[in-house]
């Protein structure tokens, strides 16, 4: 079945007012950790591109996966932020106190210089961990221009205890899970709203649907263990033990080189090293190449997701979602109507899933269109877009 959806195209604004917009996050690509880089550097480049103007402020983090193009100009990016710890493979780590108040007072002085110098309207927050030690760029900025914070984890990187309470202070979420957490925990969520942030599904769209006549899944994210990897390669083994024809890509970085290697060990120990292979980090250009090449993804996230933004753009090429559907990510499809969901952690179950695309070609094919369609309508930057530009002009006009 050839999927008849029609991508939307981001056109330049036509407003006669533009938005002077200053950027916050710790990480900007190429240096990504994952998908909260990845959105915020997308709203940069659509921001500008609708015709305001955009300063990203940020951190120099080399070390990180340096991966993530588009085809929309990049913004200017200041990277002299210094960040208060690291990421490695014990996980986040924060430095001694005597460096974190010294680079918290560094950060702020650079916040005020270049709200001095760039004279913005209003601020687009993105993730602050490591960027702060409370909210002391928080209180800096809203000493000055309205702030729009865009949440992306269970927590917006300071206690509820610390929350600005000002009208002037908009929360805005990937999901409406992140809404439920924050409001669990006590952050004022009166004002806040959810904009899911999109795919750049114009990039992955393909007009005919992939072809089914094996299961080829692909795995499309940080290889770690909170990720749930090993539940697929599990579940691959389930698969090879019940003769079921399969072939499968587990594409994506790492912090942690051992877990990796005790996979590939598995993997051979079951006898599929012929059925599946590890590539590593993948460009963009490389994911949709491998989306043309896959016919399911598969999402079995352990941890609460925000989101899950490969998700939608595995959807948009017109591959099968098989998610675990925790947290965020669990608003993305619909069970057996454009998607599949399973327990997680539980390769039982994900096999399950699969078995049943391979023995109801019909049936998949249906859920394949139906996902396609959802993503190239319900998930696109440009939703986003409109609904994130109307909040900034709102907050600069209080």
């Amino acid at each position: 079945m050839t999927a008849s959806v029609i991508p939307d195209r981001v056109v330049s604004a036509d407003r006669t007012n533009s938005l002077r917009i200053l950027i916050l996050t710790n990480l900007y690509p190429p240096q990504v950790l994952g998908g909260y880089e990845r959105s915020i550097a997308d709203f940069a480049r659509l921001l500008q591109h609708r015709g305001h103007q955009v300063l990203v402020l940020t951190s120099d983090a080399p070390g990180l996966f340096a991966v993530h193009e588009s085809r929309y100009a990049e913004p200017l990016v200041d990277r002299t932020f210094l960040l208060l710890g690291e990421w490695s493979s014990e996980g986040a780590r924060h430095f001694d106190q005597a460096t974190i108040h010294d680079r918290s007072q560094h950060n702020v002085q650079v916040l005020n210089q270049q709200i001095d110098a760039f004279q913005p309207d209003v601020c687009f927050a993105g993730n602050l961990d490591f960027l702060e030690a409370g909210v002391e760029l928080i209180d800096a900025l809203l000493r000055r221009i309205p702030i729009a914070h865009y949440v992306m984890n269970a927590n917006p990187g300071y206690g509820a205890e610390l929350a600005p309470r000002r009208s002037i202070y908009r929360y805005i979420t990937c999901s409406n899970w992140i809404i439920h957490s924050l409001a669990a925990q006590g952050y004022p969520i009166a004002n806040a709203q959810t904009i899911y942030p999109g795919a750049d599904v114009e990039t992955f769209y393909q007009p005919e649907l992939p072809k089914r006549d094996q299961l080829k899944i692909a795995y499309a994210s940080l290889v770690a263990p909170y990720k749930g990897a090993d539940v697929l390669i599990e579940a691959l083994a389930i698969l090879n033990a019940s003769g079921i024809d399969f072939s499968a890509t587990i594409a994506g970085g790492t912090f942690l080189p051992e877990f990796v290697e005790a996979l590939k060990s598995f993997v051979t120990s079951q006898g599929l090293s012929d059925q599946v292979e590890f590539p590593g980090v993948l460009s963009r250009q490389q994911l949709r190449e491998l989306y043309q090449s896959h016919n399911v993804l598969v999402f079995p996230s352990r941890f609460q997701e925000p989101f899950g933004i490969s998700q939608i753009e595995a959807m948009a090429a017109g591959l099968t979602l098989v998610t675990s559907g925790t947290g965020g990510a669990g608003e993305i499809v619909f069970h057996e109507e454009d998607g599949l969901i399973f327990e997680s952690e539980n390769p039982l179950a994900l096999a399950d899933a699969l078995s049943t695309l391979a023995a109801n070609p019909e049936a998949w094919e249906q859920l394949a269109y139906k996902g396609q369609r959802k993503a190239m309508t319900e998930f696109t930057q440009m939703k986003a877009l409109a609904k994130l530009e109307s909040i900034l002009f709102e907050l600069v006009a209080i």
